[in-house]
C-alpha cells in the first residue's frame, strides 16, 4: 500500500472523494454504516477479539518504545505486561488528557492509540501500577529511595 501527500492524490481517489459528497455518496455511506453496525452485532465476539488483539499489539509497541524490550517498570523493574502503565513524567496526566480530549470521548485505551498516532511524544515512562500510584500520592515512588 502506497501513501501519498495530499497534492499527489490519484485522479480516481479525488473522484471518489467528490462522489462521496453527493447525495448518492451519502446514501452509500449510510448503507455501509448500517451494514457495519449489523455485522458488529452479529459477530460481537469476533469483533471484540480482533479489537483486543489490535489494542494489545499497539500497547506492546508503546510499552517497548518508552521502556526496554521486554518492557519493565522504570522504578522497580516489574516486567509482567498486565502490571505496567504509562506515566506522565511531569505528573500532569489529567491536565494533559483534558487538553487532548476535551469532550472526554477517548477512553482509557484511546491514549495508547493517541501516543502512536502522534509519533511517541517525549515526556512518558513505563511504571507498574503500584509505582505509578505511589508517585501520584507522594510525588516520589518509595522504590526509588
Amino acid at each position: 500500500m502506497s501513501r501519498w501527500k495530499k497534492e499527489e492524490v490519484p485522479e480516481k481517489t479525488q473522484y471518489m472523494r467528490e462522489w462521496l459528497k453527493t447525495d448518492k455518496g451519502e446514501k452509500y455511506k449510510e448503507r455501509q454504516r448500517e451494514y457495519s453496525r449489523r455485522y458488529r452485532e452479529k459477530n460481537k465476539k469476533k469483533v471484540n477479539a480482533k479489537q483486543k488483539e489490535n489494542y494489545d499489539k499497539v500497547r506492546f509497541e508503546v510499552l517497548c518504545h518508552y521502556s526496554t524490550d521486554p518492557p519493565k517498570c522504570a522504578c522497580c523493574g516489574e516486567d509482567k505486561l498486565y502490571f505496567l502503565s504509562i506515566d506522565h513524567i511531569k505528573g500532569n496526566g489529567s491536565e494533559h488528557r483534558r487538553k487532548i480530549d476535551p469532550k472526554k470521548k477517548m477512553g482509557g485505551n484511546g491514549f495508547v492509540y493517541w501516543l502512536k498516532k502522534n509519533k511517541f511524544p517525549k515526556g512518558y515512562q513505563i511504571l507498574c501500577y503500584n509505582c505509578n500510584f505511589a508517585k501520584r500520592q507522594n510525588k516520589v515512588c518509595p522504590c526509588s529511595k
